[in-house]
């Protein structure tokens, strides 16, 4: 996606010539890492102008690589100062420098090395070379791309290569297992939600609520009365909204289909309270990404390159029927704001839209 980005780039501005526009690759190695665990990297771009400021249109990973969410963008600064790829373009000042937050964790022993990028011969010779290892074809590496493309005062893009090594856990694991998958680990001090996910779009989507299906259980903290989730555990559910026909959900729109994955946003604690029959919550933040026609639930990675991805924050989940006999019915209402995925097209009919989510089914408390 960003490769085609820079050349689009190059054919709007129709004098690329080579003194025009640039082009580097470099690799960072962020090492051996075990099942459940993980490790961080700062990668560093200066901008070596001493009077022009760098602005960057995208920073992501390419199309189709880290599919699997081995690799995250934690953070992205400016001489310290936080921004969001997500929702603008970043400007570099000159003599500043643009500083990446990687962090390596790998989910799984399967290699992505032997079909990067169509390039299979030769792969796990080349990737035990550079990290100064004798070849062995079990050694578990892991790759992507992070692509960093310019579009003043130079066009140009940066192409960033992450490499981690993965290994098994400390009790031999293979995969990675956290709240947002499998069956809930019982664990003392936790509550355990499974069940339905209704959600409703009245605004847009006609026939009341619609029934979905959670990705796996969500999974609270308990200590005392007080309560706690980490957002970036709750499991994804996936919407997909079909038909752009009149008094259908994409009505006039140039697309006949949408797939909506609801996420709980990484790097977010949501508290609150559970007294024994209210559950009440309070900061939770949900990730929205719109991809394109329609998906499955097999197709949601962490890494699921979306047309758009956005944040809503500061919202409230409550209790409307009490915890009773192992059940429960908690609550969300939102309205979106005008322009909540700074996309102009999408925001036609999301913007201002009304979201009432339903989650009815059982809390087990351990």
């Amino acid at each position: 996606m960003y490769k085609s980005l820079f050349i689009g780039l190059c054919l709007v501005f129709a004098a690329c010539s080579e003194a025009d526009q640039f082009a580097s690759y470099q690799r960072e190695v962020l090492g051996e890492v075990s099942i459940g665990s993980s490790v961080s990297k700062q990668i560093v771009l200066q901008n070596p102008s001493i009077d022009g400021v760098q602005h960057i249109v995208g920073l992501n990973f390419e199309a189709g690589d880290n599919a699997a969410g081995h690799f995250r963008i934690d953070n992205v600064e400016v001489g310290g100062v936080a921004q969001n790829p997500r929702d603008k373009d970043i400007s570099v000042p000159a003599g500043s420098i643009l500083q990446i937050y990687i962090t390596y964790e790998p989910l799984n022993l399967q290699t992505s090395v032997a079909d990067y990028g169509g390039w299979r011969t030769g792969a796990i010779e080349a990737m035990s070379s550079l990290v100064g290892k004798a070849s062995d074809e079990d050694i578990v590496y892991h790759r992507a791309i992070v692509a960093v493309v310019y579009d003043r005062p130079q066009i140009g893009i940066v192409e960033i290569e992450v490499i981690g090594e993965a290994l098994p856990g400390p009790n031999g694991e293979v995969t990675a297992v956290g709240g947002s998958q499998g069956e809930c680990a019982g664990d003392a001090g936790t509550a355990c939600y499974t069940g339905g996910f209704a959600i409703e779009l009245p605004d847009i989507m006609a026939g009341g609520p619609k029934q979905l299906k959670m990705t796996g259980p969500a999974v609270f903290e308990i200590s005392g009365s007080s309560l706690a989730i980490d957002m970036g555990t709750f499991p994804a559910v996936l919407l997909v909204l079909e038909g752009n026909g009149p008094g259908e959900p994409l009505e006039g729109k140039p697309i006949n289909a949408v797939s909506i994955i609801i996420s709980g946003t990484e790097d977010v604690t949501a508290t609150g309270t559970f007294d024994g029959s209210r559950l009440e919550l309070n900061g939770v933040a949900f990730r929205i990404r719109v991809v394109l026609g329609e998906i499955t639930e097999a197709d949601i990675t962490p890494g699921l390159q979306a047309a758009v991805d956005f944040d809503i924050k500061d919202i409230s989940l409550t209790t409307s029927k009490p915890y009773t006999n192992g059940s429960i019915t908690l609550m969300v209402e939102a309205v979106l704001s005008k322009q909540p995925s700074g996309n102009p097209m999408f925001d036609q009919f999301l913007g201002g839209t009304r979201v009432v989510v339903t989650m009815d089914g059982t809390l087990t408390v351990y």
